[in-house]
C-alpha cells in the first residue's frame, strides 16, 4: 500500500524534527553531566590541597613549639647562653678582686718597709714624723684609688648582668613570637555549583512541536496524495 504523498511528508518532516530534539537533548543533557563531574573533580582537589596545606602548617607549628620549648625552657639554649655569660662576666670582677688584693698586700708591705727604713736610719722628730705622714698618706690615697675602682667594677658587673637578663628576655621573647599564634585551618572551598540538564518535560515538548511541524506538513500537502 503506498502512503499518500502529504502522509509521507508529515511523517518525514516529524521524524526529522524527532530526531534533532532527541539529539539536542541527549547533547545538552551530556555536556551539563560532563561539567557537573568536572565540577566536583576540582572540588574534590581543592580539599585535597586545603587537606595537605592544614597538616603542613600542623606539622610546621609543632616542630616550631619544639624549638621553643628547647629554647626557653630550664636547661634551655638562651638559658644557658644567660648562665655562660653571667660567669663570664663573674669570673672578671674576681679576678679584678684578686689583683686589688694583691696590690692591697704590696702597699702594705712598702707602708711597712717605709717606716722601717725610717726607724733604721734613726731619724726622729718632726722630718720623722713629716716623712711617716707622708708614707701614710700616700697607702690612703692608694686605698681610695683603689676602693673607687672596686666600685667601678661592681657597677659594670652588675650593669652586664642586667643587659644579660635583657638580651635573655628578648631572645624568648623573639622564640615565643613564632608560636604565639597556633595555624588554623583554612576555608573550604564552596561545593560546585551543579548545571542543570534538559528536562523531560522539554523533550516532550521538542517532540509535541515536531508532530505540529509534521501535521502542518500533511495539512499544506493533503490536496496532491494519491491513493
Amino acid at each position: 500500500m503506498v502512503l499518500p504523498l502529504a502522509a509521507g511528508l508529515g511523517l518525514l518532516s516529524f521524524g526529522a524534527s524527532a530526531l534533532g530534539a532527541i539529539g539536542q537533548h541527549q547533547s545538552a543533557s551530556a555536556a551539563a553531566r560532563a561539567q557537573n563531574e568536572a565540577a566536583i573533580s576540582n572540588h574534590k582537589y581543592k580539599l585535597k590541597v586545603r587537606e595537605n596545606n592544614w597538616r603542613r602548617e600542623r606539622e610546621r607549628y609543632a616542630a616550631q613549639r619544639s624549638q621553643y620549648q628547647q629554647e626557653t625552657g630550664v636547661g634551655g639554649t638562651n638559658q644557658l647562653a644567660a648562665q655562660r655569660a653571667q660567669a663570664s662576666n663573674q669570673q672578671r670582677l674576681n679576678n679584678i678582686y684578686k689583683k686589688a688584693g694583691l696590690t692591697q698586700q704590696a702597699q702594705l708591705v712598702k707602708l711597712a718597709q717605709g717606716s722601717g727604713l725610717q726607724a733604721a736610719a734613726g731619724r726622729r722628730g718632726r722630718s720623722a714624723t713629716r716623712l711617716d705622714t707622708n708614707i701614710v698618706s700616700q697607702f690612703g690615697r692608694n686605698q681610695a684609688i683603689m676602693a673607687e675602682s672596686l666600685l667601678g667594677a661592681q657597677f659594670a658587673a652588675r650593669t652586664r648582668n642586667d643587659a644579660i637578663g635583657r638580651e635573655l628576655m628578648s631572645a624568648n621573647n623573639q622564640a615565643f613570637s613564632n608560636v604565639a599564634y597556633a595555624p588554623e585551618v583554612g576555608v573550604a572551598p564552596p561545593a560546585p555549583v551543579m548545571r542543570s540538564g534538559p528536562s523531560g518535560l522539554s523533550l516532550a515538548a521538542n517532540l509535541l512541536g515536531a508532530a505540529v511541524d509534521g501535521a502542518g506538513a500533511y495539512k499544506q500537502f493533503g490536496g496532491t496524495g494519491l491513493g
